[in-house]
């Protein structure tokens, strides 16, 4: 079993860009790093940004949620922009379109 989460999120402005770069790059590099991390990546599709990760298991992507960079851009996003969330979990790894049908048909602003 994996957990495959996909987030979007669409900047407010280009005065957000920045810090929002910042935020995405740091959390990009936390990702890549976390323990039970399988896959991080990143595309930019409509002006949404978006990031698709796999975890091991739901505990590895929590505790990557919950703590270093992701965390502080989690607190910064509701004043650089909006952005949905969508998590599954599955037997294997998805492909970025399998995952992306889902996320259109199931997010959740956060």
């Amino acid at each position: 079993m994996v957990y495959v989460s996909m987030t979007g999120f669409r900047p407010k402005g280009v005065m957000q860009l920045p810090m929002f770069w910042w935020r995405t790059r740091s959390s990009f590099v936390q990702a890549r790093r976390a323990p039970g991390n399988l896959l991080t990546a990143v595309r930019v599709i409509g002006g949404v940004y978006y990031t698709l990760t796999a975890w091991a298991d739901p505990a590895s992507m929590r505790r990557f949620v919950l703590a270093g960079a992701h965390l502080q851009a989690t607190k910064s996003s509701s004043k650089l922009g909006t952005g949905w969330v969508f998590g599954y979990a599955c037997d294997e790894i998805p492909d970025w379109d399998s995952v992306y049908e889902l996320w259109k048909l199931h997010r959740r602003e956060v």
